[in-house]
């Protein structure tokens, strides 16, 4: 199936190579959607003449939940239609995150769906009806099992192809429309035994699997809209990136968030305190060019002079270590500064990254504990200690 996935993309998508493009992406949306629609909509016609015929109340639940797969591929048109929109005025970083807002509607629909199958499936087993289907018309409901795994199979290699939750969602709607069939043929046979209400029953499978689906599609489409994080591997992408550049000592404070296809990456680079303004300026201009052409989006490179030929500097830093290493909520430190040469008058500076279960207080507490014990052996130094946020990630 990917081969042939592929095979279609390159003969109806044009620049399908371009999958950042966004007018290449929604002409992946559409074709995902309009064969989703066409197949559907066939689908559709065939299982409700069938239910209606053999009066079978699973099977036209069934019929429903694919003319709704048909619903959801509309909007995932719609909103990779919208999504395509350049930026403007009142969203300056693109319409991007219209492919999650059109993922979460699918979600809607299929928990709305569900809800009124659940209401005919109890309704069936209170008054049951005796529905009797021919081995000819079993078969014929196999066939579209088939064809809805291979339609399933197709939008999600689509979906894998440009990283769309949106065309992975679809992708379990298709699937979740397999399972409920194949229960609807499980009660067709067990209705030929003379096992009526297993036709109401295999009717409520039905729909939670609709609100299971609902779900799941639901949780995949919120977390774009709220904020996720990051990959650890693309994390370590972009460090590894800002290292291979000459004069970079270490990167920390990374923060990357995603408008849709738009990122928006920020780093700290750790200099040396000794180069020109003008050479770290340009250090941090490469760094932010490489990431920006590697990993995408717009690049932001802060720079953190550091001053370790410090007299005070090893000495300083072995100590922190040592305190922090005795703490498990700190996992590490960093960005180091020593103003003044006298440790007994200097003032230091830096900051430490906690766990993620850290609350507000708690970092407090652990800030002031280092203070304390720094202050231990070095009474007339001066501390300045800044605890992370949670967003921004060190490696």
């Amino acid at each position: 199936m990917r081969k042939f996935t592929r095979w279609i993309v390159v003969k109806v998508i044009k620049n399908h190579q371009n999958i950042n493009d966004l007018k290449v992406r929604a002409r992946y949306g559409a074709l995902e959607g309009w064969a989703s629609i066409v197949i559907n909509i066939l689908l559709f016609v065939i299982k409700l003449l069938i239910g209606l015929s053999i009066k079978s109340v699973s099977l036209i639940a069934d019929a429903v939940h694919t003319l709704a797969d048909s619903a959801t591929s509309v909007v995932i048109i719609i909103g990779f239609k919208m999504a395509k929109k350049p930026s403007d005025k009142e969203h300056p970083f693109g319409h991007g995150r219209m492919e999650s807002v059109a993922t979460l509607i699918v979600s809607v629909l299929l928990f709305i769906a569900g809800a009124e199958l659940l209401e005919k499936s109890i309704h069936s087993i209170a008054r049951p009806q005796a529905s009797t289907a021919s081995l000819g018309v079993i078969l014929v409901i196999v066939g579209t099992i088939i064809i809805k795994e291979l339609m399933s199979r197709f939008s999600y290699e689509l979906g894998e192809i440009i990283d769309s939750q949106a065309l992975r969602a679809d992708a379990l709607h298709h699937r979740s429309d397999v399972i409920a069939t194949g229960l609807v043929v499980v009660a067709l046979i067990a209705s030929r035994f003379g096992y009526s209400r297993i036709d109401g029953v295999m009717g409520i499978f039905v729909s939670l699997i609709i609100w299971y689906s609902a779900y799941s599609i639901a949780k995949g489409a919120i977390n774009p809209l709220l904020g996720e994080a990051p990959s650890k591997e693309t994390l370590k992408e972009i460090e590894k990136i800002a290292k291979t550049h000459p004069g970079v000592l270490g990167v920390h404070d990374i923060i990357f968030h995603k408008y849709g296809q738009t990122g928006v990456i920020s780093l700290h680079i750790e200099v040396s305190d000794k180069e020109s303004a003008l050479k770290l300026h340009e250090l941090s201009e490469a760094v932010e060019e490489e990431i920006g052409r590697k990993i995408g989006g717009m690049v932001i490179a802060h720079i953190d002079p550091l001053n370790k030929e410090h007299p005070q500097y090893e000495a300083i830093a072995q100590r922190i270590k040592e305190i922090i290493s005795g703490d498990q909520r700190v996992s590490s430190f960093h960005d180091l500064r020593i103003i003044g040469c006298d440790v007994d008058k200097c003032k230091v500076a830096f900051d430490i990254a906690l766990e993620e279960d850290a609350d507000e207080q708690e970092s407090y507490d652990i800030i002031h504990s280092i203070q304390e014990k720094l202050k231990d052996e070095f009474p007339e130094m001066k501390t300045a200690i800044k605890a992370e946020p949670k967003f921004a990630y060190n490696l």
